[in-house]
């Protein structure tokens, strides 16, 4: 007994950090990701099948609000350094909270993208002032830290989401979905509340000063967030390629689709904090970025061999391409925040973040299409294809972080 009391003990210390800013941060964050598991598991059901939009249409919709949304991410970060981060991210949790509720209102295609814009440009300037608040609330590891604890808690809030959004997938009822949204429009509501009680950061940019844009003057921090961009392309994979490969291209049965993702799933939540730690450097973060590409380029050649074998061939090789894909993705992600935070320039620091956030968002507006035609349309020599970019990708990463080619 006292031994599971103690193996109880030494898992919370693990999860939940001792450092009360860690805490209140971790905690708006699970409240929030809890909520957006809890809808996006079935967003597009909802609209497809019980509001009567087309899955183009809605897809559609996706895709231009994500692609507005981008062009907030740069005056986002300006706001964060001039009026410091807290504030105003709390406001973008409450406004992205008004504005999920208002989807309950969608009736025809074109208020669904409107509200989809609304929620994609406050949901983009909430999540570079996040990203801020991180930057400035300590320094090398610390920051590092901190953005380790809210992606281990990110992929824990979504899961337990989307195991009760489950509840909602067996009624299959109108009723059912609404509740989940109006429960999403809820937690975003809380955390703002949650998120408030952070420590407030004072501006780093007087409001007197001109506007300048000198993240986007910056020729290193530009190509390192590019080379963020196609990195960050192995997260589509994980989303859409492996999904489909699976289904068209191998033996394994469909449900095994879910144990690859629970390796990701828990893998990310128990590791990616240890895994982290004294990522604050930037050399060492541009290493950690050269392994993952040659893991992840390894398990792109897993992948690939799972297909024209036998099932358990198949289960097996998918599984152990995922764990080797989860470590790139482990040391990669660590790698990437080093790079992202510790390359700025600490007086502007809202406005690199907000810089460094569009190799997320241009990755994740083109991704799906790349990942589907290299994986499914070329099939194994595709995978091939993008185990080269993703190996190379890391190379130059970590030259340009560590060789300076390009001049400041």
């Amino acid at each position: 007994m006292l031994q599971g009391q103690s193996a109880v003990g030494r898992f919370r210390r693990k999860v939940i950090p001792s450092d009360p800013v860690l805490r209140i941060f971790a905690l708006a964050t699970l409240i929030n990701t809890f909520g957006n598991g809890l809808f996006m598991t079935v967003e597009v059901i909802y609209f497809t099948t019980v509001i009567g939009l087309s899955a183009a249409k809605v897809a559609l919709a996706l895709s231009i609000a994500g692609g507005v949304s981008l062009l907030f991410s740069v005056p986002a970060g300006q706001i964060a350094d001039r009026r410091g981060p807290r504030g105003i991210a709390v406001l973008a949790y409450a406004a992205e909270g008004v504005v999920m509720s208002g989807f309950l209102l969608v009736h025809s295609f074109s208020t669904f993208l409107i509200l989809s814009i609304l929620l994609g440009v406050v949901g983009t300037i909430g999540q570079t002032l996040r990203m801020a608040m991180m930057s400035k609330l300590g320094d090398g590891d610390r920051r590092v830290e901190i953005r380790a604890y809210q992606r281990s808690v990110t992929n824990l809030g979504i899961s337990l989401g989307t195991i009760f959004a489950g509840i909602a997938l067996a009624l299959n009822t109108k009723f059912g979905y609404q509740t989940l949204l109006l429960l999403d429009a809820g937690t975003f509501l809380i955390a703002a509340s949650v998120f408030r009680k952070l420590p407030f950061v004072e501006p780093t940019v007087k409001r007197g000063e001109p506007l300048t844009f000198v993240a986007l003057k910056d020729r290193r921090y530009l190509g390192v967030t590019a080379l963020n961009g196609i990195m960050s392309l192995h997260f589509i994979l994980q989303n859409v390629a492996i999904p489909l490969w699976v289904v068209r291209e191998t033996h394994a049965p469909r449900w095994w689709i879910s144990v690859i993702m629970l390796v990701n799933t828990i893998g990310v939540i128990l590791f990616q904090v240890r895994v982290s730690r004294g990522s604050g450097d930037i050399r060492f973060g541009a290493k950690q970025v050269e392994r993952a590409g040659f893991a992840i380029a390894c398990a792109c050649l897993l992948y690939a061999l799972s297909s024209g074998v036998n099932a358990i061939l198949a289960c097996v090789l998918l599984v152990l391409a995922m764990m080797v894909h989860v470590y790139g993705e482990l040391v990669g992600s660590s790698g990437s925040w080093s790079i992202g935070f510790g390359m700025a320039d600490e007086k502007h620091q809202g406005q690199y973040q907000g810089v460094y956030s569009l190799s997320w968002g241009v990755g994740g507006a083109i991704g799906p299409s790349f990942v589907t035609a290299m994986a499914i349309s070329l099939g194994q020599i595709g995978w091939v294809y993008m185990g080269i970019i993703f190996a190379t990708t890391g190379v130059l990463t970590h030259k340009l972080v560590t060789g300076h080619w390009i001049a400041t």
